[in-house]
């Protein structure tokens, strides 16, 4: 039987409201597959202990202007919309299968998830996205610029449909949060921050892996099959949830100083962010406070030392970069040995270099400019060292 005929369609239909709860939506032709789930503010795993916050107490200026949104504008949150897509696959007949969203409706949150039945409802799934996109006026997801955003601009150009997404401000989690958390972890996909910083685990037996998503919806078109569509439903439902949490938490870090510092935060990564954003003060409290919960961290260290630098606080500068120094940080010692230099003490100041330019050249990769840089500092360095002990000598 073909998979086109109106017969099969309607067995399709009849299979997926056996498996799932959900309902049609009222178009005579070609309707599409419509769950909502609600929650309220907090959203608490049955296989964990911890509670996710869904919306932060506010959105911090700081992530505002990193963003590039307008950080004067008040924003409610039922002005986000989160939108986060499940697909056919690569290829020239790539569409979304799913439309899953989030957004706020009184005092819940709302999982809105618009499903494709068969690929003749892809209009009607977008006529519905539309509504919603018409109806808030900011873009949350993870990874939707490179990927949901300009998937959906091309369907609504093939489907001669006008949707201007772009004029929506558009906040993408996967930008900010790799600026948080790159130096820590290996990954910062969603379900590596899942993991390590939101602190779940997916359920492996009602959860699918993404990259078995297209082929499970081919099965489902051409044998009936919906067991796998309800895993992927809850891939959908659990990606809305953990980018909602996850940006609540962002929000948090954000937020300084904190009501208690957090071993999940990279306090030094969340002090550059605000040093991008020429908040130096910000940032030395921020690094100052870290260190001095004991974490001793020798980049921190560093950082810290140059913010005294360029705010001329020299005398806490140089104590930075001594202390540094001793733990072996690089850039530190640098620093340090140029404070030596100023102060005439020559031998210290060579030593230093020449041990940098050792360090150096028995690195891993050796950068050549650096050690050019440092030749020629050593050489300065001991030049001076001779004269003066010539000159102490006479």
């Amino acid at each position: 039987m073909s998979i086109d005929t109106q017969e099969y369609k309607e067995l399709l239909r009849l299979e997926l409201c056996r498996r799932i709860k959900g309902e049609y939506t009222a178009h005579a032709c070609d309707p599409c597959f419509v769950v909502k789930h609600r929650y309220q503010k907090t959203y608490s795993p049955e296989y964990s202990n911890l509670e996710l916050k869904l919306y932060p107490d506010s959105i911090p200026e700081l992530l505002l202007n990193w963003a590039k949104l307008d950080s004067t504008k008040i924003r409610n949150k039922e002005d986000i919309l989160v939108v986060d897509l499940e697909t056919s696959g690569l290829g020239h007949k790539h569409y979304a299968i799913m439309i899953g969203v989030g957004y706020f409706e009184a005092e819940s949150f709302v999982i809105e998830q618009i499903f494709l039945p068969y690929p003749d409802s892809e209009e009607h799934s977008l006529e519905r996205l539309k509504e919603l996109l018409d109806s808030h006026s900011l873009i949350l997801s993870f990874n939707g610029k490179s990927f949901d955003i300009p998937l959906l601009e091309s369907r609504y150009i093939y489907l001669q449909m006008w949707q201007d997404i772009r004029a929506l401000e558009h906040l993408d989690l996967l930008h900010i949060a790799r600026r948080l958390w790159k130096q820590r972890l290996a990954s910062c996909a969603l379900e590596s921050l899942e993991y390590y910083i939101l602190g779940q685990m997916r359920d492996a037996d009602s959860d699918i892996e993404g990259r078995y998503i297209p082929d499970s919806y081919l099965e489902y078109l051409t044998k009936g099959e919906t067991h796998a569509i309800a895993r992927i439903f809850k891939h959908n439902e659990l990606d809305i949830l953990h980018t909602m949490a996850l940006f609540s938490l962002i929000c948090e870090v954000c937020t300084y100083p904190p009501d208690q510092y957090d071993y999940r935060i990279d306090y030094l990564a969340l002090a550059r962010l605000y040093i991008s954003q020429k908040h130096s003060e910000a940032a030395k409290d921020i690094l100052k406070g870290y260190i001095e919960q004991g974490y001793h961290d020798p980049v921190a260290i560093y950082e810290l030392g140059m913010l005294y630098k360029r705010a001329g606080e020299l005398a806490k500068a140089r104590e930075c970069f001594e202390w540094g120094t001793e733990l072996r940080e690089e850039p530190a010692m640098l620093e340090y040995a140029k404070i030596l230099e100023k102060e005439r003490d020559f031998e210290q100041a060579a030593a230093l270099c020449d041990k940098l330019l050792k360090l150096e050249c028995e690195g891993w990769e050796p950068n050549n400019r650096k050690i050019e840089e440092l030749e020629r500092r050593c050489f300065r360095l001991h030049k001076r060292l001779n004269k003066k002990q010539e000159k102490d000598k006479a």
